[in-house]
């Protein structure tokens, strides 16, 4: 019989509901999914099988809307695994004082930056994956290569491409780009077009969604206003949790940029006067919304002054603002389960 559950543990128990049918079996969100096991019985679709035989790459690094563009602009990037990550590196919740007790590493996926023609990695696989940018007007060129045991994509948000560029599964009429096994190597051509301009999310979209997603393969994409500044200072925090079908640990830890608590998740630091921007992201089942401590800045679109916005699954918006307010502050999801099981973080203001 098993004893009184943690806080954690009792949020891992209460979530054990049904996730997805992968390859006919069902999953469940408080069990640890194998995800190359079941990968194993996933069809190769035909499109796929087709280009396999051709020993072709369909993909083509020319450009898809050719009369809207102006300059190309260049990605090298691969999924990788991690064979340990860790959620609370330090060990500690900084917002209660306390340690936080338990297994917090598992194998995860990450996505991995590499110079041109995958000769070096510029940094770690690491969750979230690196920043893919552009500007109204370029071509964004993402050659991605798989090096894990199933097939994962990169699917974009925001931006322009064609039917073949989507990076999704789509059973029986899955395109190449939407099933990339190990080994094997896309370029996903994306069009920043006029309208594009903005935060967006990249993520994978093969036929194991979300369980890779869920173990660490998404990232934030960026597509610039040549006629707006740059902001100063500039923060990225993807909002997503971290759950027993993806760990393996009998444990729920609600994330920010794959770390859980305070003293773990980013540390942001600006100066009276910065013009800051908070990039933010929710990528998994739940809503969370995005609070700051002592700040306020306008809506998106109606311009409203806000401090606290809700995100739901795929959602992404920017909160910009002239820093005015010196102190120690948190940031964090409002959602109180969440903030409480590791969705905060410190921003230090000089």
């Amino acid at each position: 019989m098993k004893g009184p559950l943690g806080r954690r543990e009792f949020f891992a128990d209460a979530g054990g509901l049904a996730l997805c049918t992968l390859a006919g079996v069902e999953v469940l969100s408080n069990e640890r999914a194998d995800v190359e096991g079941l990968a194993q019985g996933i069809e190769v679709p035909p499109k796929v099988l087709a280009a396999q035989e051709r020993g072709q790459n369909p993909a083509t690094t020319q450009t898809v809307f050719a009369a809207t563009t102006r300059a190309a602009r260049e990605y090298w990037i691969r999924a990788e695994p991690i064979k340990r990550w860790d959620m609370v590196p330090t060990g500690r919740d900084e917002m209660m004082g306390k340690k936080v007790k338990g297994k917090t590493t598992f194998p995860a996926y990450g996505y991995r930056p590499y110079s041109a023609g995958f000769a070096e990695p510029l940094g770690p696989a690491s969750i979230p994956g690196p920043l893919i940018e552009g500007t109204v007007g370029d071509t964004i060129i993402v050659h991605f290569q798989n090096k894990l045991g199933t097939p994962v994509t990169i699917h974009p948000h925001g931006v322009l491409y064609s039917a073949d560029m989507d990076g999704a599964y789509k059973g029986k009429f899955t395109d190449p780009g939407g099933f990339i096994q190990k080994n094997e190597t896309f370029d996903y051509v994306w069009e920043a077009v006029e309208g594009t301009q903005g935060f967006w999310i990249y993520h994978d979209h093969g036929p194991m969604d979300p369980l890779p997603l869920y173990k660490g393969l998404f990232g934030p994409l960026l597509i610039r206003d040549p006629g707006q500044p740059r902001p100063t200072k500039e923060f990225f925090c993807g909002f997503h949790s971290f759950l027993p079908v993806a760990t393996g640990i009998n444990a729920a830890f609600q994330c920010i940029n794959g770390r859980a608590y305070a003293g773990n998740t980013p540390t942001f630091r600006s100066n009276v006067g910065d013009d800051v921007a908070f990039y933010v992201y929710a990528i998994d089942d739940d809503f969370h919304t995005f609070h700051v401590h002592g700040h306020r800045w306008k809506a998106e679109g109606s311009g409203a002054v806000i401090d606290n916005v809700t995100l739901g699954p795929g959602d992404s918006l920017t909160a910009r603002f002239i820093e005015d307010n010196p102190g120690r502050w948190f940031y964090h999801c409002h959602v109180f389960s969440h903030l409480h099981l590791g969705m905060n973080g410190w921003y230090l203001v000089e």
